[in-house]
């Protein structure tokens, strides 16, 4: 069994300071280890997370008030987990089937927030016996229609198409950003909606800062291998992905366009999520809760999609 983390609640707008307990730490395969943490109820539905780029496995500890029993993945290089080069996303399922025999879930639903997106969807992709349900939250999209249309995506994948030039400022970032030099604020700016800038407020940019302190404590392969793979074709066609499957999105995104989340509706069934009003950050402060309960059955909105031609 996991140990039960403490869970770090978003009380009033002000989160408490991210708590950084033992992990469960997975010996796999080839060697390397994975770390995972839990929060929410032990009881409850299992959701396994993956968390965003570039962060670790406590930004699950934002989350208030789990209805879940959500299980939250270092992916490789990241926070606690070792790294893998020149791995792709259909390694990352292997990983997690390890993790979840070992827990003895048989069965399990997958959320990705942002760039954890790609991981979740690989997931359902290879796993369908196992996946119950697929959410995608604010996600990183592939690269077919991105191009010049958005300055965060359109850098973050042409870092991930010159790693060279990647890991230079990638190693030249992190002893900035564990010594407080760089922060949130800085790597997301100032150019977000009402939204977003009203949920990062300054504790949960101090909280999100050790999120990302922790992510990169073992150095910046996770980030560096993330935007690699972003940048290249996923290797699996999302049409076959057959788990009953959400995407999450505010309208006012400012990270995302909305028109490159069109791949996507090449999912069998996909539900669109649009919220008016939300952005990249504040959808995922406000709504995280409501994607989990819609995720295992537990309740959700009834009418907050938009049909796929309103994305497409």
């Amino acid at each position: 069994m996991v140990p039960l983390a403490l869970k770090t609640l978003v009380r009033k707008g002000r989160p408490h300071p991210v708590a950084q307990p033992a992990s469960l730490r997975v010996r796999l395969p080839d060697g390397r280890s994975l770390a995972v943490e839990e929060y929410g109820d032990p009881a409850g539905p299992p959701v396994l997370y993956f968390h965003g780029w570039p962060a670790c496995r406590l930004e699950a500890g934002l989350i208030p008030d789990l209805p879940v029993r959500l299980l939250a993945f270092d992916r490789p290089g990241y926070g606690r987990s070792s790294p893998l080069m020149g791995g792709t996303l259909l390694d990352w399922p292997r990983d997690v089937a390890v993790v979840a025999d070992l827990l003895g879930l048989k069965q399990f639903h997958v959320v990705g927030l942002s760039g954890g997106a790609p991981y979740a969807a690989a997931c359902a992709y290879a796993m369908p016996d196992r996946v119950l349900g697929l959410a995608l939250v604010s996600p990183v999209p592939p690269p077919d229609l991105v191009g010049q249309r958005s300055a965060a995506l359109g850098h973050l994948f042409r870092l991930g198409r010159h790693p060279r030039l990647a890991y230079r400022l990638f190693a030249l970032a992190r002893p900035l950003l564990r010594r407080r030099l760089i922060t949130p604020r800085t790597i997301v700016g100032r150019n977000l909606p009402e939204a977003d800038r009203a949920m990062l407020t300054r504790p949960m940019l101090a909280a999100l800062g050790r999120v990302w302190r922790e992510g990169f404590g073992r150095g910046i392969h996770g980030a560096l291998s993330d935007a690699q793979t972003y940048a290249q074709d996923w290797g699996f066609p999302l049409a076959s992905i057959r788990a009953p499957s959400s995407v999450w999105f505010g309208a006012d995104d400012s990270l995302i366009p909305r028109d490159t989340l069109a791949p996507f509706g090449a999912i069998p069934g996909l539900r669109w999520r649009i919220l008016d009003g939300e952005g990249h950050y504040s959808l995922a402060i406000r709504h995280s809760g409501v994607v989990l309960a819609e995720l295992t059955g537990s309740g959700g909105p009834q009418s907050v999609g938009r049909s796929a031609q309103a994305v497409a």
